[in-house]
């Protein structure tokens, strides 16, 4: 498609004087450079960049400018794109790529989209602006694109990575993660909140992209967290750069006289390309300003902190007993096979007329800031929503429907039937309880301050009358398939609930892993 990109970007020019006037501008715009933090970073005097807009959203077909062409460009399940010279240029070659509906500014199911057009246009770099992150025209879904190379923190991302895949381990990165054949990297200078990622393919990209998302704040009145991310592919494979953000706007924006400056940083600033909108600003701007500019919208110390710890915690896999019956009806989200039944028969498990021991649907990755839900379990109420594996046992002459799930992922189930008053307390408590059921069943079922138990009679004995433990007022007796039940007798558990409010989501948050006796569990 690169080659497409440049005639019709040519093409278009030819057409289009007013706009023509501005890409030959920038062939002579000033510029200079200043070091900040570890990097040169580039100042653009671009006073003739701010658009204008006649009427009504300027993304939008119906409001496209005289002379205004298209090429069209289609994504995932059938999301289709125009992609448009940028009228308000800051490179050459300028691209704007827009949904062809009015749909509002989002990277949710989109993030695919971006890596497909970053593939196919190998000599450029993709880049999105959510919304209060720089973006112009929120109301309207769209990435823009440039040719490579004119942004430091781009070029500084290209160095590292590829040292990275030679096989080096660069002193300004810390590794963070890794999802199959991604990873995900903390570099450690310009700003606060700078990621780089690598991946030989777009599945494990997004996911772990999206999983940097899944631990960030977010506002109570925005639809997604702040950020901007680019994304390119090289040596056959894509990297990503995201710069993550606590504010649209600095300080100086809404400051006066002497103290004002007119900068309202997009993704080309934030990665070390700063647009200079008026021209009086551009000869006064220094490193300290510019220094408190970025320190004024980036994270501050203690986010940063917490999002690594989200990022790189984890929490031991719990197995439930959900539901035993005859027959259970169930469907594993992602396989699109739809709802499927088991049964028992025969001392076994039937499915499809095949008979099982034991039957596992697994699930993805426990999740570090609570997952998405993996199956549905149908009964004589309402579908529930689980996340985590689902696993079939025979038990007592019935099918035991048993999830394994993370156990915090499992606490927020837990926590959100309680009174608010209640949560943070009994979460810590019920913790405490889960890991020693954990620490049992992972030394092969033997409780570790039990007696000397030799005999099935005397395990029996021991466990139905085993002391009480925190978190519950009456021990009972323990389950011996799995850890806990999702019934009164161990902890009420509903699976993924509507009423996991933000509440018991920052419960389950800010206690996580914390037991009685220690203060995390990493």
């Amino acid at each position: 498609m690169a080659s497409d990109i440049d005639k019709f970007v040519h093409d278009q020019l030819s057409v289009w004087p007013a706009v023509a006037a501005k890409y030959r501008a920038l062939k002579s715009t000033r510029t200079r450079t200043l070091p900040l933090r570890g990097m040169l970073v580039t100042l653009q005097s671009n006073p003739g960049r701010m658009p204008v807009f006649d009427h009504g959203c300027p993304l939008c077909e119906e409001n496209y400018m005289e002379h205004q062409h298209t090429l069209p460009f289609e994504g995932r399940k059938g999301r289709k794109y125009n992609i448009l010279v940028n009228r308000a240029p800051i490179f050459p070659n300028h691209l704007v790529i827009t949904r062809d509906i009015h749909a509002p500014q989002t990277i949710w199911h989109r993030f695919p989209d971006m890596l497909d057009l970053a593939a196919q246009l190998d000599n450029y770099i993709v880049f999105y602006n959510s919304p209060n992150s720089g973006t112009s025209v929120p109301q309207h879904a769209h990435f823009q694109a440039c040719p490579k190379g004119y942004m430091p923190l781009e070029r500084v991302t290209e160095r590292l990575l590829r040292a990275v895949r030679a096989g080096e381990t660069p002193q300004e990165l810390r590794f963070i993660a890794s999802v199959r054949d991604a990873q995900l990297f903390h570099y450690q200078k310009f700003n606060r909140g700078v990621f780089m990622l690598r991946a030989t393919t777009a599945k494990s990209m997004a996911k772990l992209f999206y999983r940097l998302l899944d631990c960030l704040n977010l506002l109570a009145e925005e639809t997604e967290p702040r950020f901007n991310a680019f994304t390119y592919c090289s040596e056959g494979e894509f990297r990503s750069l995201v710069t993550l953000r606590s504010a649209s706007r600095p300080q100086c924006y809404f400051a006066e006289g002497e103290a004002h400056f007119s900068l309202s940083p997009g993704a080309a600033d934030m990665a070390g390309f700063v647009v200079v909108p008026e021209e009086g600003d551009f000869d006064r701007l220094n490193a300290p300003v510019l220094t408190q500019i970025y320190d004024d919208v980036t994270l501050s110390a203690a986010e940063e902190e917490r999002l690594l710890w989200r990022l790189v915690r984890t929490q031991p896999r719990i197995e439930v007993g959900i539901v035993a019956a005859p027959q259970i009806g169930f469907e594993i989200i992602s396989d699109g096979a739809g709802p499927q039944q088991v049964s028992y028969r025969e001392g076994k498990i039937d499915y499809n007329g095949v008979l099982y021991d034991e039957l596992v649907f697994e699930a993805v990755t426990i999740s570090t800031l609570f997952a998405e839900p993996s199956f549905i379990l149908y009964g004589g109420g309402e579908p529930m929503r689980f996340a985590g594996t689902l696993k079939f046992i025979v038990d007592e002459g019935k099918v035991q429907a048993v999830n394994l799930i993370g156990m915090e992922d499992y606490l927020l189930s837990v926590v959100s039937l309680l009174p608010e008053e209640e949560r943070k307390e009994q979460a810590v408590a019920i913790r405490t309880r889960l890991m020693e059921l954990v620490a049992r069943r992972e030394a092969g079922h033997k409780a570790s301050s039990g007696p000397d138990l030799v005999s099935t009679e005397e395990v029996v004995t021991w466990l139905t009358h085993r002391p009480a433990s925190p978190g519950k007022p009456e021990e009972a007796p323990v389950h011996a398939r799995y850890d806990v039940c999702a019934g009164d007798h161990c902890w009420r558990y509903v699976g993924l609930t509507d009423r996991a409010d933000a509440h018991a989501r920052t419960v389950i948050d800010e206690t996580w892993g914390q037991t009685n006796g220690n203060d995390r569990h990493i």
